[in-house]
């Protein structure tokens, strides 16, 4: 015969639980720990690893703002300026992490994964190779500039783009009523850009970017902000700021990392 009995029957402390049962002369306990409910969250966590990658082009140059993804799950980080991504939490079995970045050819890469061990790894990225094309022609409505620019092509560019309605547009209007002294002035109200001075130099910074492209009617500038502090706010006519890598025109982004840029057109009359 099998008795059931409660363990306090026997003085068992209230640290385990568990039933006892009497057979014959002999009494047997089955018992589970409190912490066994702890121990199978810690092996929970253990089936998860962690994995570090660094994206170069193929000259070995790190990318930044590169989308990496791993596929089946919604983990997904852009790598930093560095060119280094870290994700933790990555399910610790075979994976495939995919990587794009504007301008560049796609590409997947297979990972085999050891539960509460950090893997890392190096991907390189090969530019897209551009087709050419003929290309439709573009045409900028009538409506779309204003009158006073009959005269010239210069502004057409400028009104198809804002059309697209990518970027921040600052046009006459903006630049007088502004009424500013100097040019960094004009960006002083811009969000995400932040303008600080040594002395009387002013320095202009993009928030979460480092390279940063300007352009002055079409001419890319090498010395950067430099050449657009020298000129007079009256002599603008109009501005583009495009944030972020997704948004920069192709005629604006000539390099692999610019995450960034303004372009600048002064009056032409």
């Amino acid at each position: 015969m099998l008795l059931l009995m409660k363990p306090t029957e026997f003085g068992f402390s209230g640290a385990r639980l568990g039933r006892c049962v009497l057979i014959a002369v002999g009494v047997a306990c089955l018992t589970i720990p409190r912490h066994a409910a702890a121990t199978q969250a810690a092996v929970a966590v253990d089936e998860t690893s962690i994995v570090t990658a660094l994206v170069t082009d193929t000259a070995g140059r790190a990318l930044s703002g590169v989308e990496v993804t791993v596929i089946g799950t919604d983990l997904r980080q852009l790598t930093d300026e560095t060119g280094q991504v870290y994700m933790a939490g990555v399910p610790a079995r075979k994976v495939t992490l995919h990587i794009r970045h504007v301008g560049y050819k796609e590409a997947d890469l297979e990972l085999i994964l050891t539960p509460g061990v950090r893997t890392s790894t190096t991907m390189v990225l090969r530019r897209a190779l551009v087709t050419a094309t003929a290309l439709p022609k573009v045409v900028v409505r009538e409506d779309m500039v204003p009158a006073r620019y009959s005269g010239t092509a210069r502004f057409d560019g400028f009104y198809r783009r804002k059309s697209d309605g990518i970027g921040t547009f600052l046009t006459r209007e903006y630049m007088d009523s502004r009424a500013a002294d100097r040019p960094e002035d004009l960006l002083r109200s811009q969000a995400g850009i932040r303008i600080r001075y040594r002395g009387t130099r002013a320095y202009i910074e993009f928030v979460r970017c480092q390279q940063v492209e300007v352009y002055i009617n079409g001419f890319r500038q090498q010395e950067g902000f430099a050449a657009f502090l020298e000129l007079n706010p009256r002599e603008i006519e109009a501005m583009e700021i495009y944030r972020g890598v997704a948004t920069v025109p192709p005629e604006f982004s000539p390099q692999p990392n610019d995450c960034a840029a303004v372009v600048i057109w002064t009056r032409w009359h």
